[in-house]
């Protein structure tokens, strides 16, 4: 029952993540920034949901070094907790 659960749940996380993404592109383009946010929050949220998106991002994030050294003290405070 529990892994039902958690299959629906995981299933309903990504595609509100995927709606999130296709949201954020148009509002990218507003003066106010809305979309740079809403889509980071989408890829957050998509990859704490799927190991395979996980991959992806972690992937792209190691080969620019100048945006992982900005992010990576976020996942050593979450390995401390």
């Amino acid at each position: 029952m529990i892994g039902m659960i958690q299959v629906i749940a995981r299933s309903i996380a990504i595609v509100l993540a995927i709606f999130l993404i296709a949201i954020s592109i148009p509002l990218f383009f507003l003066p106010i920034p809305l979309g740079l946010p809403l889509f980071i929050f989408a890829m957050i949220l998509l990859a704490a949901t799927s190991r395979r998106a996980h991959r992806f991002i972690t992937d792209w994030l190691k080969r620019h070094p100048a945006v992982w050294d900005r992010v990576k003290h976020i996942f050593d405070k979450i390995k401390r907790d």
